[in-house]
């Protein structure tokens, strides 16, 4: 088990601030190999896979979601620490992935289990259920992408900046684009 496993988040968070050269050293070694190209397999494919063969790439792409949900949400207590709770964009966006995440996995059961089970017209729930986790993916790549500080796609600070003056005004203070300004 790697260290968030074994301690849980918020220590984990205080032993890399601390500089404790065994949890630092671990987790710069995952970060590495992850950047080598790992790949993800949490189980769900394969012979003693969760899923029925047909939804398998459907479960390689949850299987992404969920490492890579994880990755982030280690990066998010690191930068922002007990002070989360403040931050209401990147809250949203963790709630948004992790909705998709679970309507992923309950589309994926019940498709797996139709299968099984030999159901009348199984083969259009298959279908359905890699629409949706194929959309679901896509969304949560690109929510991901936007909790990254640095990402082009992350328009917090935008975003502050605008409520902030409308807070400051108590208004829309945009003028009406018929009214004249000269």
């Amino acid at each position: 088990m790697a260290g968030p496993q074994i301690m849980g988040p918020w220590a984990f968070c205080s032993e890399l601030k601390q500089g404790n050269v065994t949890t630092v050293l671990d987790t710069v070694g995952r970060r590495l190999r992850d950047s080598l190209g790992r790949t993800v397999d949490l189980g769900l494919t394969g012979n003693l896979g969760a899923v029925h063969p047909s939804v398998a790439d459907s479960a390689r792409k949850l299987e992404e979601n969920v490492y890579y949900f994880g990755r982030t949400v280690e990066t998010l207590l690191l930068r922002f620490g007990k002070t989360i709770v403040e931050e209401q964009m990147v809250l949203k966006r963790v709630a948004n992935i992790l909705i998709n995440l679970y309507g992923m996995t309950a589309v994926l059961s019940r498709a797996s289990r139709s299968m099984r089970a030999g159901l009348r017209n199984h083969d259009h729930e298959v279908l359905l259920a890699n629409i949706f986790c194929t959309e679901a993916y896509s969304q949560n790549l690109f929510t991901l992408s936007q909790l990254d500080k640095y990402s082009p796609d992350n328009l917090d600070e935008q975003i502050k900046k605008v409520s902030q003056q409308i807070l400051e005004r108590r208004a829309y203070i945009c003028a009406h684009p018929l009214d004249r300004t000269s």
